[in-house]
């Protein structure tokens, strides 16, 4: 068994050592720890110094971050990894998400008049085309007139489909029976409104009353459940804000 030497120095037997060898690749740190009555930092560092890997880290090189700080301001992330898979193949192969992580580590960020460049040079070359292509083939295309529910925020949201696209259901509904809606309206939901709205559930009313009932509706929610709805509102305006500056 392992003993504490002098300053809390732990030692090793021959056998304590063996134990670790042997049993690395089948056991977690965790129960290595747990069978030699150490904790699972020590089991971590023996193992390291004895040259025990459950995975061979690929490691970026020199030559490769500096190919990605020359070219990063007018080559997309996805052209990168492409670039980077041909250039530089690795087992785990390159994606978009190694790329956007080391730029990130680096702080390598790009202007919103580089981004634009990059998909205007990206829409010239045809990338953004294939790029369509290849999702609509990967998941198929809904019928014009497929009516979808969509999760925003926790919140079901109905869409339908149009020529133009996918529009909000409500509206879409409202427009196809009254015509235009205003502007400075919004369509919404009465109390009591099925998943999919029919026609008599929905209203019209200006955005100053819905921005008035959806305060009025969050003041009379329970306390923790304010706190938790700001919450997750900061972290989504956090989360949108880091995403634009990168």
């Amino acid at each position: 068994m392992a003993t504490i030497g002098k300053y809390g120095k732990i030692i090793f037997d021959i056998k304590d050592l063996q134990y670790i060898q042997d049993n690395f690749q089948k056991m977690t740190n965790d129960q290595i720890a747990s069978a030699l009555g150490l904790k699972k930092t020590v089991v971590r560092m023996m193992a390291y110094s004895l040259g025990l890997k459950r995975m061979e880290l690929e490691y970026w090189t020199p030559e490769q971050v500096d190919f990605l700080k020359q070219n990063y301001k007018a080559i997309g992330d996805v052209e990168l990894a492409e670039i980077f898979e041909n250039e530089w193949p690795k087992n785990k192969g390159w994606t978009k998400k190694h790329i956007e992580k080391k730029r990130r580590y680096l702080f390598l960020k790009r202007t919103s008049e580089e981004l634009k460049e990059i998909h205007n040079r990206n829409k010239k070359s045809g990338r953004l085309a294939v790029a369509n292509r290849k999702r609509w083939e990967a998941t198929g295309s809904n019928e014009i007139g497929t009516i979808v529910i969509w999760q925003m925020n926790n919140f079901p949201i109905v869409h339908i489909k149009t020529e133009s696209g996918y529009v909000h259901y409500n509206r879409w509904l409202w427009k196809k029976t009254n015509g235009t809606i205003p502007e400075g309206y919004n369509v919404v939901r009465k109390i009591g409104c099925p998943e999919i709205p029919t026609l008599e559930f929905l209203e019209l009313i200006t955005k100053e009353e819905h921005a008035r009932r959806n305060k009025r509706n969050y003041m009379n929610l329970p306390s923790d459940l304010k706190e938790i709805i700001t919450l997750r509102n900061k972290l989504t305006k956090s989360i949108k804000k880091n995403e634009n500056a990168t």
